[in-house]
């Protein structure tokens, strides 16, 4: 057997635990003072980002609805749909398997780019605040233990939220995508993108954007400062 040096062996995991994947770094500064150029600047950056993950739910997605037919499933999709289950949030426990198909169904799904481009540069003020800067911080989430974020400057006595911190951007949007598709304020959302799915409509950041009035303190102020987004930035005309 022709014997493969370590050095090799080393290079190639280290490729292999490394994947040159968007977003797998901080935020980079978009230094422009014209404010349309930092606008191109931060959506060129965000896009293959979104893509990236989107295609990874849709990946799920497809291998979910393909054994939503079958009438028993064997071992290792089992055991798959288990895993997703618990990615997902899902206590099995007391759910038939089709009941978490069907769960899953209306959580493992892509999100318009539309919507989430525009979320990462309201609540990240074009990836200039202080959370995006330091803590690569895009979507504003909230967590609940000491260090796991950075605590906002006008936060209330008595309080002890702090804006969640990532190790890259693709885990903030990895994370801000799970936050959408699990948790249970946003069950009208999930909802109303499976209606669409199923009358085969376009599911749109705009109509999505609706259902997101409990992301913000402002709620309708804040669907409509989001649509607003998208149409002055032309996000769904192209």
């Amino acid at each position: 057997m022709l014997a493969i040096p370590a050095i090799v062996v080393i290079l190639a995991l280290a490729v292999w635990l490394s994947p040159d994947e968007p977003g797998a770094g901080p935020l980079p500064e978009f230094a422009h003072d014209d404010i349309d150029e930092r606008k191109k600047a931060f959506f060129d950056y965000m896009r293959p980002v979104v893509r990236h993950y989107n295609e990874q739910i849709l990946e799920d997605r497809e291998w979910l609805l393909s054994v939503s037919e079958s009438e028993s499933l064997g071992w290792r999709a089992r055991r798959r749909l288990r895993d997703l289950a618990e990615e997902y949030r899902i206590d099995t426990d007391s759910l038939a398997e089709q009941d978490v198909i069907a769960i899953l169904q209306r959580r493992i799904d892509a999100l318009p780019e539309s919507l989430v481009l525009v979320q990462a540069a309201k609540e990240s003020g074009w990836g200039g605040s202080r959370f995006a800067r330091e803590g690569n911080a895009l979507f504003g989430q909230w967590c609940f233990t000491e260090g796991c974020g950075l605590v906002p400057g006008n936060r209330g006595s008595g309080h002890r939220h702090e804006v969640q911190s990532f190790d890259s951007v693709g885990e903030s949007v990895e994370s801000y995508l799970r936050n959408l598709n699990t948790h249970e304020r946003y069950i009208a959302m999930r909802h109303a993108r499976q209606k669409l799915r199923q009358q085969d409509r376009e599911v749109t950041g705009s109509e999505l954007a609706t259902h997101l009035d409990d992301y913000s303190e402002r709620r309708d102020a804040y669907i409509a400062d989001l649509q607003s987004m998208i149409r002055q930035n032309n996000l769904e005309s192209e």
